[in-house]
């Protein structure tokens, strides 16, 4: 036990107040005259036992009640450590979360504004010569400088709401590394609302130097809708096509919500106003049709309405609508007929075929797709510009020759790690199987085909290895159980390996009714997709076709025009579109030759309004080896709360009310025994 005013003790010699009163009672005696005195003395002893009871009793609560009201005053207390941190040099981290869901309202008015208050609690706990470090999820340049008591203040009020999310164990490590700069005695505050999506609190690597606090800052309503996600149903994008656009909606909420208005822009112009209902604590995924009016950039906008989280009601996406799709067919014949037919006669397409002899081969990076067809060897200068094609993101589709150098092709397939041509297989066989949940086939039937279908005849075909690959997906599968058409994944690329060739001594495919949706939508599903929409604050690149060296990228719109990173790589350059964002909308990256679309969204996992409790902060303090107390603030303040923790419990009230209580009985006493 220790006081915090112990120069009051003195007061205690008070007690002698009552009992030099006791021992010396000058009270006047009266004569009082009897006739009769025969029974006065037992009258007289039994008076004198109930009085020295009494007088010892009231002498007691007298000395009981000014011994405690000095003690009152003394303000004892008993230490939580045998260190004062009053007489040391302290270093104090602060970490304020100032993610969009301190834009909750807590029983003070906005939760942010709360953490900055007792923030500035924290730093007014301390002495004015003590040091601080404040961060936010900003991670500004210079965060982890030491600032003085005005310092730190000024850059606290200065604090508002980032698009940053960050996790606690990302928090801590930095404000590990920082606060180890420093030998005075650590202390580390992280005021949040503890949202579970970022309390990540057993990945922590604890300093058990540094005393940390954990401060919850509570919001009183736990209720959101937001949007989660949109996507498309169709990979591909063509003027005049009708969209179905799926936008996922989550009501983080107890009630349900009916009648909810959701509106649709493509290019700032309303398309598909509607309303929707949804339950409580529920998702629904709604889907608007429309048609594509225009070609080039779309830059999409889906908006609700929702208090007091806004952030989280718009949701962002970006396409493009291609004038021409590059196909390039490489040969021995100068022309193939049944591609021809195809890509000649839709405007959307760019086909040209050149004999291989007489290819130019920068044409390859150039392209969206290229056609090998009739190659009954590939040479290794194709080859190597066919790898680097692939690997930058374009896709391959190989119509074997009739006859082939089988070597020559294994070779060739091996170079692009995907499974080469065998043997052939000149028994009679058919296509028993379609991958109708491919996106070659996605819009081709209404409906799922029943029955026995009128499906491609093989007379001979190459058998395909079966070795690993990484990627590999059956589009078309035989009788027998072989390939008919594969697609694989390499690099940024498809290749789409055939087993047949366009001869139709082989096989009735180029004359058959699934020929031309099978490579139509193959070239369209070449075309150069780009993310329909980011996340702030994730690293994110895109890979663009170089055309000149010195080209200058920015990444722009009404009012942001800022130069992203850039890698030059042999045929392409990469760009780190995710540097420099911080607002959710629709930009434009260009050069002086080219545009494309991008769109940004705020991470969605500040909208999920669910937050640790305080008996599973306190389950993991005590589960884990961190130095860490929680501070549950209730009705007070965070100075009184780190008083009790670092001063100890004062115990001067329960001492007035011993004093109170011993006074109340000595009255209680005297009105007893004078009855």
């Amino acid at each position: 036990m220790k006081f915090a005013y112990p120069e009051f003790l003195y007061a205690l010699f008070a007690i002698a107040i009552p009992i030099i009163i006791h021992l010396f009672n000058f009270r006047k005696f009266k004569k009082i005259y009897f006739s009769n005195v025969e029974f006065l003395k037992e009258v007289q002893q039994e008076t004198q036992s109930k009085s020295k009871l009494k007088h010892l009793l009231i002498l007691l609560s007298r000395i009981l009640a000014i011994a405690f009201l000095v003690l009152a005053f003394a303000q004892p207390f008993i230490p939580v450590s045998e260190n004062d941190l009053s007489n040391q040099n302290n270093t104090v981290a602060i970490y304020i979360d100032n993610s969009f869901s301190m834009e909750s309202v807590g029983e003070n008015g906005s939760l942010l504004n709360e953490a900055k208050n007792k923030a500035i609690e924290v730093v007014n706990s301390y002495k004015a010569t003590d040091k601080f470090i404040l961060v936010s999820n900003n991670f500004n340049a210079g965060d982890q400088r030491l600032l003085s008591n005005e310092e730190v203040i000024d850059k606290i009020e200065n604090i508002s709401i980032s698009s940053s999310s960050r996790n606690f164990s990302t928090i801590y490590s930095r404000n590990r590394d920082a606060l180890n700069t420093s030998t005075d005695n650590k202390a580390f505050y992280i005021l949040s609302d503890f949202q579970k999506s970022t309390s990540d609190l057993n990945l922590i690597k604890a300093d058990t130097l540094i005393e940390t606090y954990l401060v919850p800052i509570k919001s009183s309503q736990a209720s959101n809708l937001y949007i989660d996600s949109c996507w498309f149903n169709s990979p591909t994008h063509l003027i005049n096509q009708n969209e179905e656009l799926s936008i996922r909606i989550k009501n983080n909420s107890e009630n349900n919500l009916e009648h909810i208005p959701l509106k649709l822009s493509i290019n700032n112009q309303n398309v598909v106003p509607t309303s929707f209902n949804i339950n409580a604590n529920d998702e629904t995924i709604i889907t608007l049709n429309y048609r594509n009016k225009t070609n080039g950039i779309q830059h999409g906008k889906v908006e609700l309405r929702d208090n007091p989280i806004v952030t989280d009601d718009i949701f962002y996406f970006s396409y493009s609508i291609s004038e021409n799709i590059n196909i390039l067919g490489v040969g021995v014949e100068k022309n193939e007929t049944s591609l021809n037919s195809i890509f000649n006669t839709d405007s959307i397409f760019s086909f040209n075929n050149f004999n291989v002899s007489k290819l130019d081969y920068s044409l390859i990076k150039k392209s969206n797709l290229v056609i090998l067809h009739h190659l009954p060897f590939v040479n290794s200068g194709l080859s190597n510009s066919l790898k680097a094609f692939v690997d930058d993101g374009g896709n391959l589709l190989v119509f074997p020759s009739k006859e082939i150098d089988f070597d020559n092709y294994r070779e060739f397939l091996s170079l692009l790690n995907v499974n080469y041509y065998s043997k052939v297989d000149t028994s009679k066989n058919k296509v028993r199987e379609i991958n109708l949940s491919h996106p070659v086939f996605n819009n081709v039937f209404e409906s799922k085909p029943k029955g026995n279908l009128n499906l491609p005849i093989v007379s001979s075909h190459y058998t395909i290895s079966k070795g690993n690959t990484d990627f590999k997906n059956d589009i078309l599968t035989l009788k027998n159980g072989d390939p008919f058409l594969t697609e694989y994944q390499v690099g940024k690329g498809k290749i789409y390996l055939s087993a047949v060739s366009l001869n139709k001594e082989n096989s009735n495919f180029t004359n058959h009714a699934l020929f031309v949706p099978t490579l139509y939508n193959i070239a369209l599903l070449s075309q150069k997709n780009y993310p329909l929409f980011h996340v702030i604050g994730d690293n994110y690149s895109i890979d663009i076709n170089r055309s000149e060296k010195d080209n200058i990228y920015h990444i722009k719109n009404k009012t942001l025009d800022i130069i992203p990173r850039v890698r030059n790589n042999n045929n392409s350059t990469t760009i780190f579109v995710n540097s420099g964002i911080e607002t959710a909308d629709n930009y434009l990256l260009e050069n002086n030759n080219t545009q494309h679309g991008l769109a940004y969204n705020y991470n969605r996992s500040e909208s999920e309004l669910s937050y640790l409790s305080e008996n599973e902060i306190n389950e993991f303090i005590s589960t884990n080896t961190i130095n860490a107390q929680y501070i549950d603030l209730g009705n007070g303040t965070i100075q009184t709360a780190l008083n009790d923790l670092n001063i100890g419990k004062k115990y001067w009230k329960y001492c007035i009310i011993l004093a109170l209580l011993f006074l109340a009985i000595e009255i209680v006493l005297i009105k007893i025994f004078k009855q």
